[in-house]
């Protein structure tokens, strides 16, 4: 693609993902899962710090909107609200305050994606235990809302819940179940959280872009969505009208995770990488895999 520019500007990670910008702050910050740790990086000031939450997994993190140096994180199959005492500095902890648990009667599942929704609610699915989307247990996973103390199940039957955006007017979201190899979407009313009217935008199996797959997602200004590759190294542009692919950005390693806009006019692209599935060779060819690029 044109005038894009493409670098890494953290350290690699084993599993990074969740990436959050905070527009307050100027500052990105994202998660690596299995190794539980919040990152935190501050372009400006060139600067890299993390949370290590011990508990589980933690794959995704929001900051609380009204309380400063408070988290919205999930732990294995919790959400939780942790502290960060001060965010420019590296701190461990073994504390946070659950604010709701899920699929009890799943243990093996753990959350995977979410994001705010315009009204500042959570939105965030679970899947079963897997590590291959042709492999996984199906349809462990759903799709909640939190509010008010507990996460409602809006979308169920889900196998690998992944990234998340909505339209402008709110009056579609957008979804991908990786292991369907899809980009949906869903007549949308936000007020009440009810999603319904399912349709596929973009089959990956279809377009011959298996066996890569769709993971996580964004919009931008013009209604087109950005959704990371793994497997192909590729940020795919996706048009929802059109249901087709009009763009693609290569980055120098194949397992992209998930993708954020950033930045003071909110026009860079972050994508989280992960240094799983890839072979020694690979990781030899690919020395910054893990790394978050811009």
């Amino acid at each position: 693609m044109e005038s894009v520019r493409v670098e890494a500007v953290t350290p690699p990670v084993t599993l990074g993902e969740g990436p959050h910008w905070s527009h307050t702050e100027q500052a990105l910050y994202y998660v690596d899962i299995f190794n539980q740790n919040v990152h935190r990086y501050h372009p400006d000031t060139d600067t890299h710090t993390t949370l290590h939450i011990e508990g589980g997994p933690v794959t995704l993190v929001v900051p609380h909107e009204t309380r400063p140096n408070v988290f919205i994180v999930s732990v294995g199959l919790c959400l939780a609200a942790v502290t960060w005492p001060d965010p420019t500095r590296s701190h461990r902890t073994s504390t946070f305050t659950t604010l709701t648990s899920v699929d009890r009667t799943k243990p093996d599942n753990r959350f995977n994606d979410g994001k705010c929704d315009h009204l500042g609610r959570l939105w965030a699915g679970t899947m079963g235990k897997t590590d291959v989307p042709d492999n996984p247990v199906p349809h462990q996973g759903s799709l909640f809302v939190l509010g008010q103390g507990c996460a409602t199940p809006i979308l169920d039957k889900v196998s690998i819940s992944n990234g998340l955006a909505w339209s402008e007017d709110c009056n579609t979201f957008y979804f991908v179940d990786t292991a369907a190899y899809t980009v949906d979407a869903f007549k949308c009313n936000v007020k009440t959280a009810n999603i319904s009217e399912r349709r596929t935008v973009l089959d990956y199996r279809k377009e011959g872009i298996y066996p890569a797959f769709p993971d996580g997602m964004t919009i931008d200004t013009q209604g087109r969505l950005w959704v990371a590759c793994f497997g192909a190294g590729k940020v795919h542009c996706i048009d929802p009208s059109k249901c087709e692919i009009v763009r693609s950005v290569k980055l120098p390693t194949n397992s992209l995770t998930s993708v954020c806009w950033g930045g003071p006019h909110l026009d860079h692209l972050y994508v989280t990488t992960t240094t799983k599935m890839l072979t020694n060779e690979q990781l030899q060819a690919q020395p910054q895999a893990g790394a978050v690029f811009r």
